[in-house]
């Protein structure tokens, strides 16, 4: 049998556990049934034959094992599975027993302590065999499962790894036209009044979707390439609301070559002016600073009176993105006054 099938149905490659295991209680079950006497010269055929049982029974049971896995190749163990192999683990246990019973008593018809041994203790023999084998089962079994469940934990991690970064894009998606939106009306409130202004709005609006494409399917992002891309953003902004949103930028120059996720600073942001009044008596000031390897996004608490309930799928996305890029979680806390997100920095992009 080919070592891939025996990996696919076995769920490890064996060879390390026959070349080890098979010495290895070969000596365990001749002590057990022979006692110390079985190191002393004219015992140690005993141990050639009980070798021979040993080989015999662990490749029948372990092809029994391959053809139970090949009927049953799922992860669940039920009724119809603990019948099957327990009536064909029987099944094979007696006809080896007798099969190799007799051929040994053929073979080594002279091995005196051998059968003086089964005389003085009859059961020490059937004894060995069953402990052997159900040894040799929860090997292969536990070996088994617990490849099986390393394996099925690997994929489910890759499927939510998948499926974050489509619930994320599908996030820059639903923001980028609701931006684009709120852009082109005060693009059209620019243009009668202040033409170059206008040509200015366009021209920061065409960076933002250009630095948007252009890291749209980036892991990490650096942290100065992110704030190059937030910096047109928050123009646009600021025109929009014309002296009621403040955003102050206190992030140091020794962390502009960190990373962050892309983008998250301008969902942030975004967030904040979505849920928050901004105007003129109440301006929304956001502040952008770092703190024991957190970038912070904090906002004063001024919340509109909204007709619905916010779903924050934006937060929800960016904490299910940073799962699989640092042990770190996403901070978020609200106090009377203040709204606090934290991202983590994260030091290598190839995290």
């Amino acid at each position: 049998m080919n070592l891939v099938t025996v990996k696919k149905y076995l769920g490890f490659d064996d060879r390390w556990l026959l070349a080890i295991g098979m010495p290895l209680v070969t000596i365990i079950i001749s002590i057990m049934i022979f006692g110390m006497n079985v190191f002393h010269v004219d015992a140690r055929p005993c141990i050639g034959i009980t070798f021979i049982y040993v080989i015999i029974y662990w490749f029948v049971f372990r092809h029994l094992f391959i053809d139970y896995h090949r009927k049953f190749d799922d992860y669940k163990f039920g009724k119809n599975r603990l019948v099957y192999i327990t009536t064909r683990m029987i099944l094979v246990y007696l006809i080896v027993k007798f099969g190799v019973g007799f051929t040994i008593g053929y073979l080594f018809p002279k091995s005196k302590i051998y059968y003086e041994t089964y005389q003085v203790a009859p059961f020490a023999g059937e004894v060995s065999e069953i402990i052997m084998i159900a040894l040799i089962f929860f090997i292969y079994e536990g070996m088994f499962y617990f490849n099986k469940s390393k394996t099925i934990e690997i994929e489910k991690n890759k499927l939510e790894k998948i499926t974050a970064e489509q619930k994320l894009n599908t996030l820059k998606n639903q923001v980028n036209p609701h931006f684009l939106f709120n852009s082109l009306n005060t693009l059209v409130t620019i243009i009668p009044e202040d033409e170059d202004q206008a040509i200015k709005f366009v021209h920061e609006l065409s960076k933002t979707y250009r630095t948007i494409l252009e890291v749209r399917d980036e892991k990490l992002i650096s942290i100065k390439k992110e704030m190059e891309a937030l910096h047109s953003y928050i123009y646009l902004l600021k025109t929009r609301f014309q002296g009621k949103i403040h955003i102050i930028n206190s992030i140091p120059d020794s962390c502009l070559n960190e990373f962050i996720l892309p983008i998250s600073l301008q969902i942030l942001i975004e967030n904040a002016v979505k849920h928050n009044i901004v105007s003129k008596s109440k301006p929304l000031k956001i502040d952008l600073l770092v703190e024991d390897d957190y970038l912070i996004v904090k906002n004063n608490l001024q919340k509109k009176d909204q007709a619905f309930v916010s779903t924050k799928v934006g937060l929800t996305n960016i904490r299910s993105r940073y799962k699989f890029m640092t042990d770190k979680d996403v901070v978020v806390k609200e106090t009377e006054t203040e709204f606090i997100v934290k991202l983590p920095i994260i030091n290598n992009a190839n995290a």
